[in-house]
């Protein structure tokens, strides 16, 4: 039974506010909806208790009428930001001064009803614009005049006949504010929601960025750094680590034989055959320089080995336009069972490699090791 009414529920209000619509738009349909049965509800109250005028109650339930269809203006054909406008404009200058006027003026409950539109106003209406600042205006200055003219001519105001129906068009009056008020703030307090959603979302991919270097997508060199760091702990209590470090043979003379263009590419796929040799050995890589590459692998000094061995293999069989990608590489292990007191620069310091002494050609170095 409790799921049925809870879909009958759900069906319900995605009817009122839609499936799609924004937070903002949501508060602004169910405000529509509700006030259009506010003015109803308003108009057979008043009606019953003898109230006010007949007119008055026509008003309300012309006012009911044009509310919906703004509500179906806006919900069936994307006019949120139109209908708001106008409900505001027919609201401020029509509906509550001539509630005012007709529903016992300052004893009545009109000015209740100028404080939840303004608060609706506040929310749905753009933040930069003159409709705004109009809108809002209007809503401070429309109760004093309406103030100052009861005051000077007090025989325009209907009075209450009796002092129950006055109690009683002021409580109703104010369960239906405590109405809208719960629906304005439910969707500002969604609308939040979504915005510290968004907001936590955006800060997680910036930090997600800042640690990755932009040409190729690997961590930076201070990611690189922060990641050996972490490690030193595990280090301590035995686990070993090998650190592969790796140098791109001749970069300089290949950017500048053929262009910059092809040097970010040379580095794109040498970093990407790096990333998927990494990945598959459990290791983490990382871009430390320009064309200076290292992987940290939890495995033995052997394994690295033939981690390096592999990762040459792959650029060899993935030759570009000009060659065959050739690196330097050195390693650098943390052997459990002997100190470990080098930090991440000096750790990756211990790796070393050979320069051919003459750029000439691309030649394949050979792999050096240092414990």
């Amino acid at each position: 039974m409790k799921r049925l009414i809870s879909q009958g529920y759900q069906t319900v209000w995605q009817l009122i506010v839609g499936r799609r619509s924004s937070p903002l738009q949501r508060m602004h349909l169910a405000f529509l909806f509700f006030a259009a049965l506010v003015g109803l509800a308003s108009a057979v109250f008043n009606l019953a208790l003898a109230l006010t005028s007949p007119h008055h109650n026509g008003a309300l339930l012309v006012f009911s009428s044009i509310v919906i269809w703004m509500w179906y203006r806006a919900r069936w054909h994307g006019e949120a930001r139109r209908m708001a406008w106008w409900l505001c404009l027919l609201t401020l200058f029509v509906i509550l001064p001539l509630n005012w006027l007709f529903n016992q003026g300052m004893q009545g409950p009109t000015l209740m009803f100028f404080l939840m539109a303004a608060a609706y106003a506040l929310g749905v209406m753009p933040h930069d614009g003159w409709q705004r600042r109009l809108v809002l205006m209007g809503f401070v200055v429309m109760p004093l005049l309406l103030l100052m003219l009861e005051n000077a001519n007090p025989h325009w105001i209907a009075p209450y006949s009796e002092r129950v129906g006055q109690a009683l068009d002021l409580g109703v009056s104010y369960l239906l504010n405590v109405a809208i008020l719960i629906v304005i703030v439910s969707g500002h307090m969604v609308r939040i929601q979504r915005e510290q959603q968004r907001s936590a979302s955006y800060a997680a991919q910036l930090e997600t960025l800042a640690r990755l270097d932009s040409l190729t997508g690997l961590l930076n060199h201070g990611a690189f750094h922060a990641e050996l760091q972490s490690r030193l702990p595990d280090i301590a209590k035995g686990k070993p680590y090998v650190l592969l470090s790796c140098d791109l043979d001749y970069f300089k003379h290949l950017n500048d034989t053929y262009g910059h263009p092809y040097g970010d590419e040379v580095i794109r796929t040498f970093a990407g055959l790096l990333r998927q040799t990494a990945e598959e050995a459990g290791g983490v890589a990382g871009r430390c320089g320009g064309e200076e590459f290292a992987v940290l692998l939890s495995t033995g000094l052997e394994q690295a080995k033939a981690f390096d061995r592999q990762l040459r293999v792959l650029c060899h069989d993935h030759c570009m336009r000009h060659g065959a990608i050739r690196f330097s590489s050195g390693l650098a292990s943390a052997v459990p069972g002997r100190p470990f007191r080098v930090g991440p620069s000096e750790w990756i310091g211990r790796c070393i490699w050979p320069r051919p002494p003459v750029v000439t050609a691309w030649q394949p170095a050979t792999l050096q090791y240092h414990p």
